[in-house]
């Protein structure tokens, strides 16, 4: 099979970006087409191939899934943001729920629950209240260029509209655009390392909650700016800090190293709040720009009670240890069904927060540890048999180092909790707890997945492990 041969193929099943499988020939060469839904008969070009598979691009739909759907944004198919907003919302649960039991059978060797479903998120469409959009030159060097990333690329797809992100910080993103394009700001040239702007970051409040008034703007720059360039900047955000512009404060970050991480070291205010209230579950939180905190504000609450319900079920945990414990939101529901509760994050402002937002809440019984997890499971005897009754996991989308894995299963404790925004990495991740390392210590009590991520292939799952013992 080679580059440019057109074929027609019938698509059986899905992968863990969205995109539809078919296989050909005796061998059960395997064909990935974006855009394609299981049980449909399609005409694809090859675009690369290898000797086990090829990437292709639809060129037609033969006989159409009823699950398909009519995509909101004019840019579906060439951002990489969304994935399945050509299929049904009914259908993206069952794709998800299909995705982390592959994982859990391929990649973790482990058998998941007959039962298990995805819970739907309270919205299909305008959840997110967050963007993070990359800043690159445009044509000629001397503009910018701000949107989502092209699919499995580092070309921007130019902001026009974003049906999953909230009125609120939609609008926000384009009137900010629309401000550094006009104050003649150049965008970030990732293989030069040269520009100005290498991202803007966007967050909205939950309505009604306090300081929820607007959008907090980040503006993250390759170097440090002149005073002219700073006060130009300065003066564009406040413009949209005032009436009818849309943002409740803006912050200038500077990043001048060569990574993929958004956030530099150095943040300097602009204009308005430096902080941004959300509530969850009867808890106020405050909330910076850069510090994690869901984007779902509506299905995160279901993620926590359930995480919440597992902690508290049977015996409560006198000492509990939650490690990637971000601004608190969760340490919040942990602390009110636990004795003592040790919550470690490693990025400082968000760790300043979770401080903050224990005392707003009156919470007494959380002790904060700026520190990366591995560093804190490596410490002096932090991982000693029965240190903790109970462990709550919430890693990125790596999941856990191995070292984080390994103090666990010193530690040993009689309920581990694990939430998840990546099956492969928490089948991983699972397979070493339960498996021959801890000599099957563990077992499975329950496996769920909530769709904190609608239009996308991405999805939240929490597993509950118990010790035999």
């Amino acid at each position: 099979m080679n580059a440019g041969d057109i074929l027609t193929i019938d698509i059986t099943s899905v992968n863990s970006e969205g995109e539809g499988i078919a296989r050909a020939g005796r061998d059960g060469f395997v064909l990935f087409v974006p855009g394609a839904i299981p049980g449909e008969k399609v005409v694809c070009r090859v675009a690369r191939a290898s000797k086990k598979y090829a990437a292709c691009a639809l060129i037609d739909i033969l006989a159409p899934s009823k699950d398909r759907a009519a995509p909101r944004c004019q840019s579906y198919g060439k951002c990489g943001g969304c994935q399945l907003q050509h299929v049904s919302y009914g259908a993206q649960l069952e794709m998800k729920r299909d995705m982390l039991k592959d994982a859990m059978r391929r990649i973790g060797k482990l058998e998941p629950p007959e039962a298990l479903g995805c819970a739907p998120s309270p919205l299909e469409w305008s959840y997110r209240n967050k963007a993070a959009l990359p800043v690159q030159a445009a044509a000629g060097g001397k503009a910018l260029a701000c949107g989502y990333y092209e699919r499995r690329s580092h070309r921007v797809v130019p902001f026009r509209e974003c049906a999953v992100l909230d009125g609120r910080t939609e609008r926000a993103a384009k009137l900010t655009i629309e401000a550094l394009a006009a104050s003649g700001f150049t965008g970030y040239d990732e293989r030069k390392r040269t520009g100005d702007i290498r991202h803007i970051a966007l967050r909205s409040g939950k309505p009604g909650s306090d300081e929820s008034g607007g959008v907090l703007a980040g503006i993250v720059a390759a170097r440090d700016l002149t005073a002219r360039e700073f006060g130009k900047l300065k003066n564009a955000q406040q413009r949209l800090c005032g009436k009818g512009g849309g943002l409740a404060g803006a912050v200038l970050n500077v990043n001048p190293s060569g990574g993929n991480f958004i956030w530099g070291p150095l943040f300097k205010p602009l204009c308005g709040k430096r902080f941004i209230g959300q509530s969850l579950g009867g808890y106020n939180f405050r909330t910076d720009i850069s510090a994690f905190f869901q984007v779902n504000a509506l299905q995160a609450e279901a993620v926590f009670d359930h995480v919440r319900s597992a902690v508290s079920r049977g015996r409560k945990p006198e000492r509990l240890l939650e490690l990637y414990s971000g601004s608190g939101a969760l340490t919040a529901y942990l602390a009110g069904v636990s004795g003592e509760v040790d919550a470690v994050e490693e990025w400082r402002q968000a760790s300043a927060l979770m401080r903050g937002n224990m005392a707003a809440n009156g919470i007494e019984n959380v002790t904060p540890h700026e520190d990366s997890a591995e560093n804190f499971m490596r410490g002096a005897g932090t991982a000693k048999p029965g240190a903790y009754d109970a462990i709550v996991l919430d890693p990125p989308r790596s999941g856990c180092d191995a070292a984080v894995i390994e103090g666990v299963m010193k530690i040993a404790p009689e309920k581990i909790v694990y939430v998840s925004c990546d099956p492969a990495t928490l089948a991983r991740d699972l397979s070493r707890i339960m498996g021959a390392e801890s000599g099957g210590s563990y077992s499975l009590e329950s496996l769920e997945a909530f769709d904190m991520f609608p239009q996308t292939a991405h999805v939240e799952s929490v597993a509950v492990l118990r010790h035999a013992k």
